[in-house]
């Protein structure tokens, strides 16, 4: 029987693809890698081969499941035909409406044992973003919608806000309930985006969204 050789990349994503499973059923602080090897069947050094220790396998894990997200950002963000409120109220509806299904995929992360995973997302959410939505506050700038002294900043700040206060991998709310966080919190970002007020009402932002976008 002849052996089947799998490549670098679909071993790995073998291995990422079993140590989200268990993570999920058991929690990340409860797989051992050795949890992960006999699961997939394979030997320890294979896994090291790819991921030096659970740690960077599960910086590799939440990596892979931003990266559609990214994607969407990025295809908003720097079209070019699109004004910097039409992508700011693009952000607000992506992430209360969840119009892809993107909030699905870190629940998972509410498992009582996979704090360090919700603390990975919240890290890497902010470093891989921040620049994107500093571009966004940038545009919006120039075109004078927005007016913030410190674009980098603000954009740290709402993407902590908003990850934080309404992700469904920390809390267990329901998409009612995390409108009605982001909507008590409105005028804060209407003055943390320098805008009139009742600029960021959220049926306006769909509107914009859903005729725009």
């Amino acid at each position: 029987m002849n052996r089947i050789t799998k490549s670098a990349t679909e071993r790995r994503n073998e291995i990422l693809d079993t140590a989200e499973s268990l993570f999920s059923q058991k929690g990340y602080e409860k797989t051992s890698t050795t949890d992960i090897t006999k699961t997939l069947g394979v030997a320890q050094g294979t896994l090291y081969y790819y991921f030096k220790s659970k740690e960077e396998l599960a910086n590799a894990l939440i990596d892979r499941q931003l990266k559609g997200i990214k994607k969407h950002f990025i295809d908003v963000i720097y079209d070019e035909t699109f004004s910097a409120f039409e992508k700011i109220a693009w952000i607000f509806v992506y992430e209360l409406d969840d119009p892809t299904g993107h909030v699905e995929i870190f629940k998972y992360l509410q498992h009582d044992s996979n704090a360090i995973l919700r603390q990975i997302l919240h890290v890497q959410t902010i470093c891989q973003f921040t620049p994107i939505v500093t571009d966004l506050i940038i545009q919006g700038n120039k075109e004078s919608s927005f007016h913030v002294d410190n674009p980098t900043l603000v954009a740290e700040f709402f993407l902590s806000t908003i990850h934080h206060w309404v992700d469904s991998s920390l809390f267990k709310w329901n998409k009612a309930e995390r409108i009605a966080r982001i909507e008590a919190i409105q005028s804060t970002f209407e003055h943390l985006f320098g805008v009139p007020s009742g600029k960021f009402d959220l049926s306006l932002l769909r509107k914009t969204v859903k005729s725009k976008i």
